[in-house]
This record gives C-alpha cells, sequence and structure tokens, in this order.
C-alpha cells in the first residue's frame, strides 16, 4: 500500500491535482513512450502508448490540453521513426498525424511549455511531406503541405518565405494557376532577378488570360530590362502574333546582351525570312553554325532555303521559251539545289538516327537526289528510309 501511495502522490504531483481517469491516460502513454525509448524492441509498449493517447484525444478532459496532443505526437513520431512495418501499417500515416498532432498543440496554446518544439516539429513534418509528395508528383498534396507551413510561419510572426515559393511551384506544376499566382504575387517585391515575372506570365497565359500576362512580362522587363528570359518569352509572344519587326528590334537587344546565344541568331533567321530580307536571314544562320558548329537546325533553314530557291529558278527556267535563257535557268537552279544538298546533308549527319527531324530530313535529300540525278544517293538514302 505504501509503495502504491508514493506512486500516486509523485504522479499527483506532476499534474499539479488529483488525477482523473482520462488524465492518467495521458501519464500512461508518457509512462509507455517511455520504456519504448529505453528499449525500441519493446514494441509492445509503443502499441500501448498508442492506445492510451487515442482515447485521451477524444475525452473532453483531455481533448483540448496542449499537453495531451503533444504526447500524441511524440508516440506517433516514435511509430514512424521505428521503421516497423507493422507499428506503421498500424498507425496509418504516423509521420501525418504526429505533424498534425503538433500542430493541434501549438495553435491550442502558443505560450505551453512546450509550444514552441511542437511548431518547430509542425513544420519539420509538414516540409517533409511537402516534398515527398512533390516528389511523388502528387502537387496538390504538396500545395497543401507547403500551404500548412506557410500558415504556421504566419501565426509565428515571421512567414516561411521558402514555403511560399514551393507552394507557388507545387500549384504550377499541377494546374492551379490561381494558386500559383497567388504566392508568385506574395513573393514578387522580393524579387531580385525577374524570375518571379515570367512564372506570373506563363501561369496567367496557362489561364488563357494573354492581357494580365503580358502586362505582367512587360512589367518584369521594365524592371530588369536585361533578363534574357523574360526577354525571350517577349520574343514569342511577338513571333505568335507576327510582329516580327517589333521582335527585330527585341532581338538586336537580346543578342547584344548574349551575344553567344546561337539560338538568337536562329530566331534571327527566321525573323528576317519573315521579313523577307533573306540576306539577313543566311548572315543570321551561318553566324548561329559559327557559334555551334553542330546546330542542325541552322543547316537544316539554309537548306530549306537554297531548296526553295532552287525550285523557284527552276520553274522560271521551264517557262522559257528562249534555249539559252532556259538551259542558264536550269544551270542556276542546279547550284542552288547543290548548296541545299550540302547544307540539309549536314543536318542529316547532326540529327540522332530514327528521330522524326532526321526522318524530315532524308525525305528532303531523296527528292533533291532525284532531280539532280545522283542514283547512287538515292538509292542509299531510299534504303536508310525503310523500316
Amino acid at each position: 500500500m505504501k509503495k502504491r501511495f508514493f506512486r500516486l502522490a509523485i504522479a499527483t504531483l506532476f499534474l499539479g491535482g488529483p488525477l482523473t481517469a482520462q488524465q492518467a491516460k495521458v501519464v500512461s502513454a508518457i509512462n509507455a513512450l517511455g520504456y519504448y525509448t529505453k528499449d525500441r524492441t519493446d514494441i509492445e509498449s509503443l502499441q500501448k502508448a498508442k492506445g492510451f493517447i487515442d482515447e485521451a484525444i477524444t475525452t473532453e478532459s483531455t481533448m483540448g490540453k496542449p499537453k495531451t496532443w503533444y504526447v500524441r505526437g511524440n508516440v506517433y513520431s516514435a511509430m514512424h521513426e521505428s521503421k516497423n512495418a507493422d507499428l506503421i501499417k498500424l498507425a496509418g500515416d504516423p509521420l501525418k498525424i504526429a505533424t498534425e498532432a503538433y500542430e493541434k498543440a501549438y495553435t491550442l496554446d502558443a505560450k505551453y511549455e512546450n509550444a514552441n518544439e511542437c511548431y518547430m516539429r509542425a513544420i519539420y513534418g509538414y516540409k517533409t511531406m511537402g516534398i515527398g509528395a512533390f516528389n511523388e508528383k502528387n502537387y496538390s498534396a504538396a500545395t497543401e503541405y507547403f500551404e500548412k507551413v506557410v500558415s504556421l510561419s504566419s501565426q509565428k510572426g515571421t512567414v516561411d518565405k521558402e514555403a511560399i515559393q514551393n507552394a507557388a511551384v507545387s500549384s504550377m506544376n499541377g494546374g492551379n494557376y490561381d494558386k500559383a499566382i497567388e504566392y508568385y504575387g506574395k513573393m514578387l517585391p522580393e524579387d531580385s532577378t525577374g524570375v518571379l515575372y515570367g512564372q506570373l506570365y506563363k501561369a496567367y497565359l496557362a489561364k488563357a488570360d494573354t492581357a494580365t500576362g503580358i502586362a505582367k512580362l512587360e512589367e518584369g522587363r521594365k524592371k530588369f530590362p536585361r533578363n534574357q528570359a523574360l526577354l525571350t518569352e517577349n520574343l514569342n509572344h511577338l513571333f505568335r502574333q507576327k510582329k516580327n519587326a517589333e521582335a527585330e528590334e527585341l532581338l538586336k537587344l537580346a543578342i547584344q546582351n548574349d551575344p553567344t546565344n546561337h539560338t538568337l541568331y536562329l530566331a534571327a533567321g527566321s525573323t528576317y525570312e519573315n521579313l523577307k530580307r533573306m540576306d539577313d536571314a543566311i548572315a543570321a544562320y551561318k553566324k548561329a553554325i559559327e557559334i555551334k558548329p553542330d546546330a542542325w537546325q541552322a543547316y537544316y533553314n539554309l537548306g530549306a532555303y537554297y531548296n526553295n530557291e532552287g525550285k523557284r529558278l527552276q520553274d522560271a527556267a521551264n517557262n522559257e521559251k528562249d534555249t539559252k535563257k532556259y538551259e542558264a535557268g536550269l544551270k542556276a537552279a542546279d547550284e542552288q539545289l547543290k548548296l541545299a544538298m550540302e547544307y540539309l546533308e549536314k543536318a542529316k549527319e547532326l540529327t540522332p538516327v530514327g528521330s522524326s527531324d532526321r526522318m524530315d530530313i532524308m525525305k528532303a535529300l531523296k527528292q533533291l537526289y532525284v532531280r539532280l540525278n545522283l542514283t547512287d544517293k538515292f538509292e542509299a538514302i531510299k534504303k536508310e528510309m525503310q523500316p
């Protein structure tokens, strides 16, 4: 009897008053968890701790106390960290349950003695689950978890900026463009590079709100005139709108900012072609090759130009009634077609075997070989094109 009274007296001092049956459940959970902590093979004690705390959170006298939820967080954290398949199956989703329990403890009383620990554990848990969900491409769940971090950190007084960014990226990947816009917007005042304006532009375009997207893009370009990504997005928009003259001015600026970017010269070549300035187009494509000798698109575009020019001269020759002019016209056409063949063969050499791009190039070459009476080359490419 004395031994039993001694234990009861300690428990009473610990809780600050007489024990109720349900308060005893919290203490029992603490004790059982303590046994497990001392001996990690004592799975039975951890199972008992779970049973005690599960009962305590459903009872009115203990369910509103932060300590109850703190203990629940500790019990389920131990189950998660145990890596024991049977325990984890018994718990369901122990990391999520533990994290929610810590959040509950903190929100019940931010001045509770273990409140800061609860806050840190909840933040860690939600971030961990958010990253896991994102890696599994469950973007809606990832957004939800990162939003929890944003909400909790807001209560603490310092919003977690990384969580805002993660929520924005998760929303964008998950197609929730309204949320992406919301979170990218929250980060915008601290954008020091212009990258967020580009993301907002893409989000608005995905929502088919082109006008607002362009407005954000232009706002970003004014603040960050040397941001090449924003410049490229602006160029692409102008290309889609077939505003080639405006695109030319932007291309000059883009090339000035990044003179060794071969893709800009490819874009310039296409723009000049649309403007019917073929000498400038050819010079741009050749500059792309100079910068990047394996830029097959530049070879292909040059080949396509000379091929079209050869066909144009051939058609003109066929309409000539004067024999000498006819023969001169065909000779000029052949010269252009031979140039086309050289560029297209180089483009073919630089494209992967089996790719659709390579197949398109081979189709063009096949027709050229017929026109130029190159039988051996025709038979070789015909064989290569066979499945």
